[in-house]
């Protein structure tokens, strides 16, 4: 078993030991309020009836203090155990990361975009993607950061991919900080709300005005006086609420923006308060990498950590909750104008920290999004980190596709310089059903996962840096009155653009060409690759066009490879492994047959 197995399989014997003693801690609580209530009810009634008032209204107070004291220990319990429970939630989602079962977690759907170079083709968002395997983000800016993180969206360099192991690898080890960080934001249920309202109001800070911090303190010491008056009785009470009345006009004038302020609050208070805690999290915990290093640092406000200032946001927020239909509230606001210094308050700490507040929450997502990949980090510690190499190589050492967990079959392959020759291409032929599909997208995912600072799923992997670029999965789009054709042709110009225009092209074509006849199919191919490699591009090719083959004799810079299968007692059998040379055997025929078409 392998060492992330046993610590889940633990964390979840404990968590489910500790969920069932909360459990039955809380149900003997709530029998207990139950009947400190029918004590209440009964002592109330059997005083009343002794016309014992004194001794009734003492029952009453001693037993709702008793209660509310039970009440506070119940939910304080009932959030304990909720706490337990996402904890197991989480470590259950490990055990199903390792076995290749997250179909039913977050795809990411929205981030599914059939344009992109690679995403969609790679499996990287939607269903059975690398999104769904990995994702632990609970926030918008989280979930935004790994977006970015898997789409490659900015052009990476050696050191930076090397940074970003660094860091992974770290977090990889703090397994226990990971889940406690995805455990708070999914407490607080902030989830992937949008927060845009909140960092617009951040941003827009103005200085607050002199007479809006000297009006205030002129109606308060004009009300203290007037109490003081009145108490000596030198002014009448009516006078008093005369004061009142004016204090309450006051205060509404200068806060005649308060109420907008108050309901964006209120739609986010439990945001600012996941917020805190994640921001908190982040800088309570040592790190030694570079990159996290870094972050932590810009989480700063002069020598001050952000959860600090956040925290003071969040007591803010607080008041601002608490003011609401609150007749203590009330009395407060027109006595000394607490509304007018809640926002005061909330000015000052926009001027601060308003344009900060964006910087510190996409920190955070990043932290979140890096916690995510770290999950390959120790789930999979078979799997190795890449080289990344100056020259232009990919090379993989039992190689297997990450999301098919203990069904995937392992191959090694290499594109690299061989005995004084230049491998650039790898021709792909094989039946159908075989595993050249596949095995294309176990070279791409491969080469993301090294882009993004993550293991492979690989004994060694080495590889150049380049643009990755695909041609796999082509659809019909009526709306646009394009055929799957069409749309191939589409994206091969994108293809050939990007290599014309100098970039550092790796693509992977599965089955081109493969709406047309198959002399144009096979012309148009061998174009193609010719072309590709003369702008200085390289990759991988699958194909039932075994005459493309006879590329190998002339092209020292291609290679042959194949997928084959065999047959059991009529049975097709597959075992995905690749060899060296052409495709030798064919299945259609048969698997026509398995379909019941009838060839007499």
């Amino acid at each position: 078993m392998s060492k992330a197995l046993n610590f889940y399989e633990e964390e979840i014997l404990k968590g489910e030991k500790k969920v069932n003693e909360l459990n039955s801690i809380i149900s003997k609580l709530s029998i207990l309020r139950l009947i400190i209530m029918l004590l209440i009810v009964g002592a109330g009634y059997y005083f009343y009836k002794q016309e014992n008032l004194l001794f009734m209204g003492a029952a009453i107070i001693i037993g709702f203090l008793i209660f509310i004291v039970v009440a506070f220990f119940h939910n304080k319990k009932i959030n304990e155990k909720n706490y337990e429970e996402i904890f197991l939630a989480i470590n259950k989602r490990g055990i199903n990361r390792i076995n290749g079962n997250f179909k039913e977690e977050d795809q990411g759907k929205e981030f599914i975009n059939d344009d992109h170079n690679f995403t969609s083709d790679l499996d990287i968002f939607g269903r059975n993607s690398l999104f769904q395997m990995i994702n632990s983000t609970k926030t918008k800016f989280g979930r935004n950061k790994l977006f970015e993180i898997l789409s490659i969206k900015d052009k990476v360099s050696r050191e930076e991919i090397n940074k970003r192991q660094e860091a992974i690898k770290e977090l990889g080890k703090k397994v226990k900080w990971r889940q406690n960080l995805e455990a708070q934001a999914t407490l607080r249920k902030s989830g992937v709300k949008d927060v845009s309202d909140l960092i617009e109001w951040s941003k827009n800070s103005s200085p607050v005005k002199l007479w809006f911090k000297i009006v205030p303190y002129m109606f308060i010491a004009l009300t203290v006086a007037s109490i003081i008056l009145v108490i000596l009785r030198m002014l009448p009470v009516s006078y008093l609420i005369l004061v009142f009345i004016i204090n309450y006009a006051v205060v509404n004038v200068i806060t005649k923006d308060l109420k907008s302020v108050i309901n964006l609050f209120s739609s986010h208070k439990k945001d600012i308060e996941a917020f805190t805690n994640l921001l908190k999290l982040i800088e309570d915990e040592n790190f030694e990498s570079k990159l996290l290093k870094g972050l932590k640092e810009e989480l700063k406000v002069e020598g001050t950590p952000s959860y600090k200032e956040m925290q003071g946001l969040k007591s803010l927020v607080d008041w601002i909750g608490d003011s609401s239909a609150n007749a203590y509230y009330l009395l407060l606001n027109v006595t000394i104008l607490s509304d007018a210094f809640i926002l005061r308050n909330l000015e000052e700490w926009r001027m601060k920290n308003g344009k900060k507040l964006e910087v510190w929450l996409k920190i955070m997502g990043e932290f979140e999004a890096l916690s995510s990949i770290a999950n390959l980090d120790f789930d999979f510690e078979s799997w190795s980190y890449p080289t990344i190499e100056d020259t232009d190589i990919v090379m993989g050492t039992k190689m297997a596709h990450p999301m098919l967990g203990e069904r995937a079959v392992s191959n090694s392959f290499s594109l690299a310089r061989v005995n004084g020759k230049y491998r650039k291409v790898a021709l792909i032929t094989g039946s159908n059903m075989s595993g050249k599909s596949t095995f294309l997208r176990t070279v791409g995912l491969n080469l993301v996962l090294s882009y993004i600072g993550a293991p492979t799923c690989s004994n060694k992997f080495s590889c150049g840096i380049f643009n990755i670029y695909t041609c796999m999965r082509t659809k019909d789009n009526l709306e646009e009155s394009i055929s799957s054709f069409y749309a191939e042709i589409l994206r091969i110009k994108l293809l050939i653009e990007a290599a014309k225009n100098g970039e550092k092209v790796f693509f992977l074509l599965d089955e081109i060409f493969k709406g047309t006849n198959s002399k144009d199919r096979h012309e148009g191919a061998k174009v193609l690759i010719n072309q590709l490699v003369n702008n200085k591009a390289m990759g991988l090719v699958s194909t039932h066009d075994l005459e493309l083959c006879d590329l190998e004799l002339t092209r020292p810079w291609l290679k042959n490879y194949n997928f084959q299968e065999h047959y059991e007692n009529n049975n097709i059998k597959f075992d995905y492994k690749l060899r060296e040379g052409r495709s030798e055997t064919q299945n259609a025929v048969h698997l026509m047959k398995l379909a019941g078409i009838d060839f007499k």
